[in-house]
């Protein structure tokens, strides 16, 4: 049983540094902060990296956002993979952009130059955003809630009319609103407002969770609410005395996974508080998975945290 693995807490990835022998030869190496924090440093071997590929497409496939013949234009929310390829939350979008054909692809938070600091350029993400929706391809929005929101607002505050993207366009957020907690709103209310600044479908608005330090997305549903893949088990365990909890009740997750096999992650304790649910109405097989906040007065500074100081 998964409930009887031990673990180790993701604050130890953070402050350790997990490298393999001399002769290990890295297909790729991961960070969780980009401009501050600390940092876990993951090392994946050909193997571990290709599973975290293939099993994210599995997720995606069955929300029917694989298409290899659609050509799709995206604007991403996140660090420009060309300059922060090191970065968890870059290799995710860039991850997320290859299910389909690229069209045009622009991120929103790079270098303006070589060496300077990393910059939210919000002029450039409303132009980009004008001249790919005026192509007629659909887009995929992906990134940090608290970047689509401000940048939507900003569209609306300059005057300018709804689009319609219409039914092949998405939007896919991660990252929670750490850092900006003050600007969160309501699920249901983000959605609406997205919808209708967009024109796509509120059913199209999607939140995914997941960790640099686990390597598996746990993405929304038509309904709203997240699933367990099959490859991937969801412990919610009593932050006191640490022992698992049953469905409906508040802990801390553990989430454990047998695909990565270059660092001791396959069971590790998150940060955040989650609950369990046996089923969705929504058909598909499986546990449900519910997101509650992060735990602690000081919240490790991951990506999301420093992407959102760039807002201010």
């Amino acid at each position: 049983s998964a409930r009887r693995l031990p673990y180790l807490h993701v604050w130890v990835f953070k402050e350790n540094d997990f490298r393999p022998s001399p002769a290990f030869k890295p297909a790729l190496t991961l960070t969780s902060s980009g401009t501050g924090g600390q940092r876990s440093r993951i090392v994946l071997d050909a193997g571990s990296l290709r599973r975290v590929k293939e099993g994210a497409e599995r997720v995606y496939g069955a929300l029917g956002m694989v298409d290899k013949t659609l050509v799709t234009n995206y604007l991403c929310f996140t660090y420009d993979p060309r300059q922060a390829k090191d970065l968890g939350t870059a290799f995710t979008d860039e991850l997320l952009t290859s299910f389909t054909a690229r069209g045009r692809v622009h991120y929103a938070i790079s270098r303006p130059r070589p060496g300077a600091d990393f910059r939210f350029d919000l002029d450039g993400t409303l132009s980009a955003l004008r001249e790919m929706a005026a192509t007629g391809l659909p887009l995929r929005v992906l990134g940090f809630p608290a970047h689509v929101l401000f940048t939507l607002r900003a569209w609306r505050e300059r005057g300018w009319p709804p689009l319609k993207l219409g039914r092949a366009s998405w939007v896919m957020t991660g990252g929670g609103w750490k850092g900006h907690q003050g600007d969160a709103i309501p699920k249901a209310e983000f959605k609406g407002q997205v919808s209708s600044c967009l024109g796509l479908p509120a059913a199209n608005i999607r939140d995914l969770y997941g960790l640099v330090e686990h390597g598996v997305p746990y993405a929304e549903c038509r309904l709203g609410r997240m699933h367990v893949p099959d490859y991937a088990r969801v412990i919610v365990r009593d932050p006191r005395t640490l022992k698992a909890l049953p469905y409906g009740r508040q802990g801390l997750l553990h989430l454990v996974t047998p695909y990565l096999t270059s660092f001791p992650s396959y069971s590790v304790l998150a940060s955040d508080w989650g609950s369990l649910a046996p089923r969705c109405p929504c058909g598909t097989p499986g546990e449900v998975l519910a997101l509650h906040g992060r735990a602690g007065k000081a919240p490790a500074k991951g990506c999301a945290v420093t992407a959102t100081e760039l807002l201010k």
